[in-house]
Order: structure tokens, then sequence, then C-alpha cells
């Protein structure tokens, strides 16, 4: 599961990054944003030229009718994206890039959960593989793709977001609309060395909070 995140680099670094071009989509988003939730228009990377769209998270499928199915589509399992009706439009033909500076996590007992930031190691921006979709009614939404946690991670979830390296991003992006399965294939845990976390303020359990306090380490938690 992924249900939270926080994208705030610099917008021009996003777009050196990413390799894309145009960048003005960039400058119309409320970003930095440290609080990401379901129901929130971000950006995300497309191809055909590779650039920025604002989409919302929480993919509603072009057939329907109720865009409440968002609530449910934050997240997409990568084991069965080609089956999955919501899904499958979406992986043959509408695959994206979303960017995240990191991810949240809970971890602890039950009644005394606590937040992780979960980072890349080295500093970049994450690279989270996503599926899109155009809807006449509803607009461009987008979703997570999910796989089997590395052994890190495993520690917290039993799911991790799929991290794409830069080298794969053209093979997922590529607009090919022929049978993508064998794309299923990049969609592994990352290596044990990629990401990194650190414990951060319980405020980021509200949505309504936002602001970089969120993602300062809690130097005094026992996590850390």
């Amino acid at each position: 599961m992924c249900a939270r995140y926080n994208l705030h680099s610099d917008q021009e670094a996003l777009a050196d990054f990413f390799e894309t071009t145009p960048t003005e989509t960039l400058v119309t988003l409320p970003l930095p944003n440290f609080n990401v939730a379901p129901t929130q228009q971000v950006p995300v990377v497309v191809d055909g030229p590779r650039r920025f769209e604002v989409m919302r998270w929480g993919l509603i499928p072009f057939w329907a009718k109720d865009p409440r199915i968002g609530r449910r589509t934050i997240n997409a399992r990568a084991e069965t994206l080609a089956g999955k009706p919501a899904f499958r439009a979406a992986f043959r033909a509408r695959r994206c890039l979303v960017p995240a500076d990191g991810f949240y996590e809970w971890t602890g007992s039950r009644g005394n959960r606590r937040p992780l930031n979960i980072r890349r190691a080295d500093g970049r921006p994450l690279a989270l593989a996503g599926l899109w979709e155009s809807h006449d009614e509803f607009g461009l939404t987008f979703t997570i793709v999910t796989t089997e946690p590395n052994a890190y991670m495993s520690s917290f979830h039993h799911r991790m977001p799929a991290i794409l390296e830069p080298h794969d991003w053209d093979a997922w992006l590529a607009a090919e609309e022929e049978d993508p399965a064998w794309r299923t294939a990049l969609l592994q845990p990352a290596a044990e060395h990629v990401v990194t976390s650190y414990p951060v303020s319980p405020a980021v359990n509200s949505v309504a909070n936002n602001g970089p306090y969120l993602i300062e380490p809690l130097v005094d938690n026992p996590l850390f």
C-alpha cells in the first residue's frame, strides 16, 4: 500500500531529473506538497513526448459511472494488472511515472503506530510506476503500482511501491498497445540499498497538515 507521499523538490530540478519538455505545467502546481493524499491533483510523467501532466490520485476507468471508484484504486497490484478490469486497459496503453521525494509508511503496534518517511538513500527523487486514465467526465486520474516488499521494507509493510530506475523509464512509458505483460518484469522490489527511512511527526496522520516539518526526522525517536 502507498497511501501518502511527499513531493517537494525544486520544480526545475524535477524537470531536469525526468528529462521532460516543456516544463510549463509544473509552474501551475501547488508544490511543494509534503502530504500528498488520494483525490489530490499532482504531477505525473507521461510519454509522447515525455512531459508532466496534472492528474487526480485515484484511477477512474474510462467505463466508470461513479467517480467514487477512485477511492479504491489509489494502488494497483503489479501481479494482477493485466487481468483486473479497472487496470488492464491502462496497463496496456497508459503507463506513467509518479514523482515523489518520499512516501510514508507506519510501523509499531496497534494503538502506537508511528509514521516513517521512506526515501531514496542517494537523495534523488523516486520514480514510482503508475497507470493513468482519461475519463470523458472525470478527467485525468492515476494509480501507483505496488509490488512485493524487499527485505528492508518487509519489516514495515507487506507491499511497497514499484520504484523504477532511469534505465527502465523508456520501456515502462513506451506507448505500444500490444500486450505489455512483459513489463511486469520491471515491477520488482527495489534493491536493498535503494531506500532508507526515518521516523517523522505523527502530524502527517492528518491530511489537513502540510509543511516541511512533516519530513523532519524525530531524532529522539528510538526507531531513528
